[in-house]
């Protein structure tokens, strides 16, 4: 029998779902933008050496160096194009989740989201079913190398890069280092842009360049005085109300230093991680469903009491 799953219930079931995989990982999206979190399940599987197969199938690209490095490092990694793909379907050799959900950040964080999971031992002719119908979209795709996927060049704020030339190579906030803060709302915007590109079905850089959201996100009372100095009068008209919001998010999140982690034990129901909440040096721990952060790394978390909820990495 099929099981409802809302947002939270998707995220959680699919790091489950590779988590548990024994023999096959396939996971199916329109885009091949992936989240820290499943990439480091499908390197863990990858290195165990008990996988058939760990297949990706898209159906379009925009990729960073970083992304391209971590595919290449799973050798048995295959990733197939399928130009007209819209669905997302991910599997393994027992069950198989059907949604809503894209692979990235901004799906599983910010969109409500549905979707149903099926069991091959529960219901045996739908899953056998979906396979048929995978395997026929295997077939009639393309086999891609990752290292010669197309790059979509833009900035990418790690550790303490730097601000380079944008897209657009407007320089002048060329050599300025981003706070935590605004890269927080940098990776924000960056995401809406996205989002907003698809809708509009165009380059995410007509929406916005690397440099105007590098200009929106140093000002500190950014307004609509402000928006106008800063962008097209037209985009301001367009999207002007949007981007405030899209701003907005940024207070849901908690910057924090990821301290330590202890995992599920007897004494304990939920892993816990013990951060340091950066606005005031106080450091409490916090328990999580969440797959646990990086040690040493920069996080902005959504924190309610002492629960760690959604978060993504700022280094």
């Amino acid at each position: 029998m099929a099981k409802f799953l809302d947002t939270q219930s998707i995220s959680s079931e699919l790091l489950k779902l590779i988590k548990e995989a024994k023999d096959k990982i396939i996971l199916i999206s329109p885009y091949l933008k992936v989240n820290t979190q499943i990439q480091e399940r499908l390197k863990t599987k990858s290195v165990s050496g008990i996988m058939s197969e760990i297949v990706i199938v898209y159906g379009k690209t925009e990729l960073k160096d970083s992304e391209r490095e971590w595919m290449k490092s799973i050798k048995d990694l295959k990733v197939i194009e399928k130009s007209n793909l819209h669905a997302k379907c991910y599997l393994n050799e027992d069950k198989a989740i059907i949604c809503s959900m894209n692979l990235h950040d901004y799906s599983m964080q910010n969109n409500i989201e549905m979707g149903l999971m099926i069991t091959k031992e529960q219901d045996k002719e739908t899953y056998n079913e979906l396979i048929e119908e995978i395997n026929n979209i295997k077939v009639n795709g393309t086999r891609k190398d990752p290292s010669t996927l197309k790059n979509f060049n833009q900035n990418n704020f790690n550790g303490s890069e730097k601000v380079a030339e944008s897209d657009d190579n407007v320089d002048d906030n060329k050599g300025k280092e981003l706070t935590l803060e605004q890269k927080m709302k940098f990776l924000i915007l960056k995401e809406w842009r996205l989002f907003k590109s698809k809708e509009y079905k165009t380059k995410a850089y007509t929406i916005l360049t690397d440099s105007e959201i590098i200009s929106l996100v140093i000002e500190n009372n950014i307004d609509k005085n402000i928006l106008y100095k800063i962008l097209p009068a037209k985009k301001v008209n367009q999207f002007g109300n949007e981007i405030f919001s899209a701003l907005s998010q940024a207070e849901r999140y908690t910057i924090c230093k990821v301290l330590s982690v202890i995992y599920q034990s007897d004494d304990s129901k939920y892993d816990r991680i013990k951060l340091k909440i950066l606005n005031s040096s106080q450091e409490f721990w916090f328990e999580t469903t969440k797959e646990l952060p990086i040690i040493n790394r920069h996080v902005a978390a959504s924190l309610d009491n002492h629960w760690f909820n959604e978060y993504f990495y700022l280094d």
